[in-house]
């Protein structure tokens, strides 16, 4: 369910938001235009030609490792993805491609035992590396996305080794649970939330069990050591009562599509419940990060258009009305939503975008 826009529109779109003067009541192809113009931006101030990819920062610092951190280019993937799903033209394709490519070769390290996994920086191809579990999430989940915009299927192939990294060397398989990072420290939820929902949409997909069966384990986990009974949400660990409002929104829209893959409504009453102790949990004006506030709007949106739940559009589209009045002196979206300074990184500024970008590809409830 795409939106197209001709040129001329997009054109005078972009030109009304820069100046502005756009109404609060806000289109699909406004957020397009939004989102588009954004990409240019980056494109212009955050692109190293010499390397071929994306400085970390606008800045570039520092000196000596300054292209993009693999969390700070996913929501720039995820942007493309969405862009790509509004207006599915070639061009939008196209680039979608080119990043999605260029994303599988310069972040998976081979060389690390025992058979390779996401880093977290461009060709940094040491077996000595420190990977960091939930960078194969992120990753995972926008090749998964990248599928359903493109319908190439080498996506489904990187989204699987994220998933197989996760479950293999990130699961503890004496007492379970997913680690941090390579070093076996700490345990937390983020990369277990990416984990149950790439493998729930791999199983929709291709049917293995054994996605089946990585979703269901993860899933019962989590439920069983990683769950604020208090707080009706997940928390971050067995021992950190942490909730955060990515996870939430990994975890409601899991919960949602495997009741309605698999029949079962006891999940979509789960999703639900969760969906109700997220709206008391986290304020309506979000005020982590956008960053971080983002993929749990990216993923309410998700569950909005699956479910009907009609909340969360509107909760996406208040806070990108404060993202839009949040632009900082030269019209880059790299303050907080409060509008205090945050940083001048490539995933400030393309957070902002993918919630432009996905509220352009998701249908407004009731039009």
């Amino acid at each position: 369910m795409g939106v197209v826009v001709g040129v001329a529109v997009l054109a005078g779109l972009a030109s009304s938001v820069r100046a502005g003067t756009a109404t609060h009541e806000r289109t699909a192809a406004f957020y397009l235009a939004t989102a588009e113009q954004g990409l240019a931006d980056i494109r212009a101030h955050w692109w190293d030609a010499q390397a071929g990819w994306y400085y970390d920062t606008y800045n570039r610092q520092p000196p000596s490792m300054p292209l993009a951190r693999l969390w700070s280019a996913y929501p720039l993937f995820e942007t493309l993805v969405a862009v790509a799903v509004a207006q599915p033209t070639a061009a939008n394709k196209a680039a979608l491609e080119h990043f999605a490519d260029a994303a599988e070769r310069l972040y998976w390290n081979t060389a690390v035992p025992p058979y390779g996994g996401y880093d977290w920086y461009p060709e940094h191809h040491v077996p000595s590396a420190n990977l960091y579990f939930d960078d194969s999430g992120w990753w995972g989940l926008s090749f998964v996305d990248a599928y359903r915009a493109t319908g190439k299927p080498a996506y489904l192939g990187a989204a699987r080794r994220a998933l197989r990294f996760i479950v293999g060397p990130g699961w503890d398989p004496r007492h379970g649970g997913t680690w941090w990072d390579m070093r076996h420290d700490h345990k937390t939820i983020e990369p277990l939330a990416a984990a149950v929902l790439i493998a729930t949409r791999l199983y929709e997909v291709q049917h293995r069990p054994g996605d089946l069966r990585s979703a269901q384990k993860l899933l019962a986990w989590a439920n069983a050591h990683s769950f604020n009974k208090r707080r009706g949400l997940y928390q971050r660990s067995a021992t950190d009562a942490t909730v955060m409002d990515y996870v939430q929104g990994l975890m409601i829209t899991a919960n949602w599509e495997l009741c309605r893959t698999l029949h079962q409504s006891a999940l979509c009453r789960k999703a639900h419940t969760l969906a109700n102790a997220a709206l008391v949990a986290f304020p309506r004006d979000l005020d982590w990060a956008p960053e971080y506030d983002v993929v749990y709007l990216r993923w309410m949106l998700e569950y909005s258009r699956e479910s009907g739940d009609r909340r969360w559009y509107a909760l996406a589209a208040h806070n990108a009305e404060r993202a839009l009045a949040a632009r900082n002196e030269s019209g880059y979206f790299l303050n907080r939503w409060d509008g205090t300074p945050l940083a001048d990184g490539l995933i400030e500024e393309a957070a902002n975008l993918e919630l432009f970008a996905w509220l352009a590809a998701t249908p407004k409830p009731g039009s």
